[in-house]
């Protein structure tokens, strides 16, 4: 199989690019003129690039027949009515140089005899010239209206005068003694071209009668030239009819009437059949075809489709019959789909001026060729026309004013610019010279141009249209399903319902491209572009920031013990980095890098506090889709801020929506990565370590916590695993303390204690642990379990001591077996004896009580009865304040002494916080309260810190910063503040609960109240 450029040869013309419009431009008044390029105006030039189709050569028979009198039988009256490519403008000129008698023309109209030249008078008028209000100037007349232009076209001024009062003045149509003046006995040919424009301008000028329009009067006098023509055996009348769709649809609506009057006299013909118009195309671009080529390419195309159908690849019917190869044989070197799309698609476009802007348009795609000469051409298919031409691009843009696909062109098939291709020409770097992508874009692009009708190419006809003998069709869909993923522009629609199947949906399936990014494409080649490890780093910082310091401390991707420090303070969350570890589910050993941050604190060193921490591993599935979530969010970061234009302000502002959704969705993401919890427990093991794995549930969007650390501890809640203070409720059992921490020890020092809940697995992790500690400690005292033993006050506490101590977690407070306790004689606190009531008074002369002395003696009366209460309350400082105001109206006290109001804590921010809130207590100046206050300390750098304060609460607050400067590098830290009343009024009390209602009181965590109430009667 030969390629086309060794079987066809362009006109010169097509090779010298010689592409101006006038070029293409047939206008039958610049041939009568004699203004006209050689191609229309020069006869034998015409004739020689006019493709005899059957219908011209009908056309240029009947009419010759009737003005030399050859066939008495011919039509006064020709209708030319021509789709695309059908030439009617073209056929008018070649009547009228046939008609003037050029020899030329011989060679289409064969045996009928030409006129004699100079016989026939012909009047050739085009509506787009006449001009109603301005007229038709020539050198020594002006004509306003169509009878006037007819009359001086056949008898020049002389004419004219005929009717120069009914043109100028009344613009009233002459009748028919005014035609027979004009004509005589000679052949006259009239040839009337493009009217229904003229009507529509007509129709705007009122008559001087002010009955009618001149629109009117034109009709009137088409009628009587039409009848004129008609009774005459040697007159003809040519008009020409465009399609009732076109710009000018009214006028033409209007022509019809007119001529459905004369329906008799006049023939309607189409100088053109569809079928010849790619013949006509051809003829006028090409001196030479080699038609048996033709043949062989279009058997050979007929056998690829045919073998492809057999291969089960989704074509049309159409193209395996024979009659395709025929199609193909007729438009050669053309391929019919590229005609067609021009016939149909583009040709439906109003600027597209369908014989000119079609041959202007093939004559660039083929001279492109022949520069270039691609292999493997052997048919000029709608693929092959190149948008990278800028003059191509040009006609099948701006000048269909369709100017947005030339970005569509130019990011998506062609590009202008060698350092930014389009990403057609990404997709063909990879196939070699077939250009499977730009073949495929392209015809998809000029199905794309119409916007009417039904929008797009489906699939089995787009293969049709590109399918080349040697190509493989399962590449090309391959191809197809790149272009849909990567192009900006390409859109698809699947018209298919839910319950078709695949193969049905695809072949419902259309594809155009649109003159609006698909925001999708763009941010999916944006992400392409992130690299990987800027994902990575980001997936790190979103992760550092939704696992936030509470109860439990992240420590991030440690990759070695050392980084993982080993002490009993705030319990620690690890979370090892996803590159470093993953699992699964299905995975029942420890991962190596979790063991070994477990069992190791160093290089040479074990850890010693191992239930102080729990890992997070990230689900190995999970990972790739979390990093490329990250690209994804750092795709449209970068989208938003880049200045490019591509993105107009309704695409920014759903960008930035996306975005948002995307970082939530980035969250979700590093939650469901995030869910293999591996804690310390005594009582289960893995591989014989005191670790027990736990899946997370998997989070969604709507229950993603703000600190994702919160989600972990409620975990280890549910499982018991970590324990808070809430009252006592919750803690383990002091026997279960005593088991597990004293082992063979008879006491242990609390700081020790606290220690050992970091150092043995089968214990729980203590959220809030000072205060968690102190509860443990005096349950283990109610309980019978210990005894507490304070060394610096020398005073010991058991359940028999009548109070309940003030807890110091520290290296000289003890808890000691009850045992050991009475062999080491510790001083244990025992209640003091209650006094025993006072005797009566009694009457000093007859000894009597009071109240039964008789004598005359003045009686003293006596005191009143006094009721004494033992106020003790623990919790928040607002519960206690409510409690105390419960206590008061309840036992309806009077007045309240000793108020005492305690806090022990070792967390600092406790301390910072009981600072803000003793600057509020201005309202209990009148009370005269005093605070106390110590807080002791192991400095991180070395050395004890010591502070003690005794004085009202607002000289602490000068203060104050010398207890809190130091808390940053304070270890075991053990602070106390005690604030007493000696005297309140039941009536004060109600300060104190709006004291504890405030929000810095909520800080404080639990606090202890205690008061002796009064309550006095007679």
């Amino acid at each position: 199989m030969r390629t086309i450029f060794e079987t066809c040869v362009p006109r010169p013309e097509v090779l010298r690019g010689e592409l101006r419009d006038d070029l293409f431009a047939a206008s039958l008044a610049s041939v009568v003129l004699g203004t006209a390029e050689p191609v229309y105006g020069d006869p034998e030039r015409f004739f020689s690039q006019t493709y005899p189709t059957r219908q011209l050569r009908t056309f240029l028979r009947e009419a010759l027949g009737r003005l030399t009198g050859s066939d008495p039988s011919a039509n006064a009256v020709l209708l030319l009515e021509t789709p695309f490519g059908g030439g009617k403008t073209h056929a008018l000129i070649a009547l009228y140089h046939a008609a003037r008698g050029e020899p030329a023309a011989a060679t289409i109209v064969g045996d009928v005899p030409l006129p004699l030249p100079g016989t026939v008078g012909v009047a050739a008028v085009v509506g787009t010239d006449l001009d109603p209000t301005h007229g038709v100037r020539h050198h020594d007349v002006t004509t306003y209206t169509l009878w006037g232009e007819l009359a001086y076209q056949l008898g020049g001024r002389t004419a004219y005068l005929l009717v120069e009062e009914s043109d100028h003045r009344t613009k009233t149509a002459p009748g028919r003694v005014t035609l027979e003046q004009l004509v005589g006995e000679r052949p006259v040919l009239i040839l009337l071209d493009e009217l229904a424009r003229y009507l529509v301008v007509a129709e705007a000028v009122p008559s001087p009668t002010g009955k009618g329009t001149l629109a009117d009067q034109t009709i009137a006098f088409l009628h009587a030239l039409l009848e004129f023509a008609a009774a005459r055996r040697n007159v003809l009348v040519v008009l020409t009819m465009a399609s009732s769709t076109d710009a000018f649809a009214e006028g033409t609506e209007r022509l019809r009437e007119a001529l459905s009057v004369i329906a008799r006299s006049a023939r309607l013909l189409t100088p053109a059949e569809p079928e010849e118009i790619p013949a006509i195309v051809v003829h006028r671009l090409f001196e030479r075809v080699d038609r048996a080529a033709a043949k062989e390419t279009a058997q050979a195309y007929l056998e690829a489709l045919r073998r492809w159908a057999e291969q089960k690849v989704a074509l049309p019917p159409a193209v395996t019959m024979a009659e395709y190869a025929e199609r193909i044989e007729r438009s050669y070197p053309f391929h019919p789909e590229l005609v067609h799309v021009l016939d149909t698609r583009v040709g439906s476009i109003p600027n597209f001026q369908r014989t000119r802007g079609a041959l202007r348009l093939l004559a660039r795609v083929v001279r492109r060729l022949w520069n270039r000469q691609p292999p493997q051409m052997w048919l000029i298919h709608p693929g092959d026309v190149d948008l990278g031409d800028p003059d191509i691009l040009e006609d099948l843009t701006n000048r269909l004013d369709r100017p947005a696909f030339k970005q569509v062109a130019e990011a998506d098939i062609a590009s202008r610019d060698p350092k930014a291709p389009a990403h057609a020409e990404v997709i063909d770097a990879h196939h070699g010279g077939m250009r499977p992508a730009g073949r495929l874009a392209t015809t998809i692009f000029l199905h794309s141009l119409a916007l009417t009708g039904v929008v797009g190419i489906d699939p089995p006809s787009l293969l049709a249209a590109t399918l080349r003998p040697d190509d493989q069709p399962d590449t090309l869909a391959r191809v197809l399903d790149e272009l849909r993923r990567y192009c900006w522009f390409l859109a698809t629609s699947d018209q298919s319902r839910q319950d078709r199947n695949e193969q049905q949906s695809k072949e419902h399936k259309r594809y155009w491209f649109a003159t609006e990014p698909q925001l999708q494409k763009i941010i999916e080649e944006e992400r392409a572009r992130v690299p990987v490890t800027l994902a990575k780093e980001l997936v790190c910082e979103r992760i550092e920031t939704i696992f936030q310091r509470s109860v439990l401390v992240p420590v991030f991707f440690p990759s070695d013990p050392a980084e993982l420090s080993d002490d009993a303070e705030h319990p620690k969350l690890v979370i090892l980095h996803f590159d470093a570890v993953t699992t699964t589910a299905d995975e029942e050993t420890v991962p190596a890098l979790v063991r070994t941050l477990f069992e190791r604190a160093g290089q040479n060193s074990f850890r010693t506090y191992r239930n102080n921490v729990v890992f997070l591993v990230a689900d190995r599935g999970a990972v790739e889709p979390l990093v490329e979530r990250a690209r994804t969010l750092l795709a449209m970061e970068r989208l938003l801020q880049s200045q490019n234009g591509l993105l107009d302000e309704g695409k920014r502002q759903e960008l930035t929506q996306r975005r948002d959704e995307e970082a939530l969705q980035l969250r979700v993401a590093i939650m469901r990565a995030y869910r293999f919890l591996y804690y310390p427990q005594g009582d289960a093991a893995i591989n014989s370590l005191p670790l027990q794995r736990e899946m997370l549930p998997v989070r969604e969007q709507g229950t993603v916590a703000g600190n994702q650390t919160t989600v972990v501890e409620q975990r280890l809640r549910d499982l018991e695993k970590l324990r808070r203070a809430d009252e006592g409720k919750g803690l383990p059992a002091p026997a279960l303390v005593r088991q597990r921490a004293f082992g063979n020890q008879e006491y242990l020092s609390t700081l020790e204690l606290r220690r050992a809940f970091a150092r043995y697995t089968g214990l729980p992790i203590l959220a809030d642990a000072a205060n968690a500690l102190r509860e443990i400690v005096r349950l283990g005292i109610r309980a019978k379990v210990w005894v507490y033993y304070d060394a610096a006050a020398r005073e010991a506490y058991d359940a028999d001591s009548g109070r309940e101590p003030s807890i110091r977690i520290a290296e000289d407070t003890f808890v000691y077996v009850p045992e050991a306790a009475a062999r080491a004689g510790l001083p244990f606190v025992r209640p003091v004896a209650p006094s025993p009531p006072p005797l009566p008074a009694r009457c000093p002369v007859c000894g009597e009580p009071i109240a039964q002395c008789r004598c005359s003696q003045e009686i003293v009366p006596p005191r009143p009865e006094r009721t004494e209460e033992l106020i003790s309350l623990d919790g928040t400082l607002g519960q206690v304040s409510k409690g105390l105001l419960d206590v008061v109206r309840d036992k309806q006290l009077e007045r309240l002494r000793d108020v005492t109001l305690r806090l022990e804590t070792a967390e600092a921010s406790e301390v910072r916080a009981f600072g803000l809130w003793v600057a509020q207590l201005r309202s209990l100046g009148q009370l005269q309260p005093e605070l106390e206050a110590s807080l002791t300390a192991t400095l991180a750098q070395g050395g004890d810190l010591r502070l003690t304060f005794t004085g009202p609460p607002e000289q602490y607050v000068r203060y104050r910063s010398l207890f809190e400067t130091p808390l940053r590098d304070a270890r075991d830290l053990d602070a106390r503040f005690l604030l007493r009343v000696t005297n309140l009024v039941a009536k004060d009390v109600q300060q104190l609960v709006l004291l504890g209602e405030d929000e810095l009181a909520a800080e404080l965590g639990k606090v202890r109240l205690t008061a002796q109430g009064y309550r006095e009667h007679a």
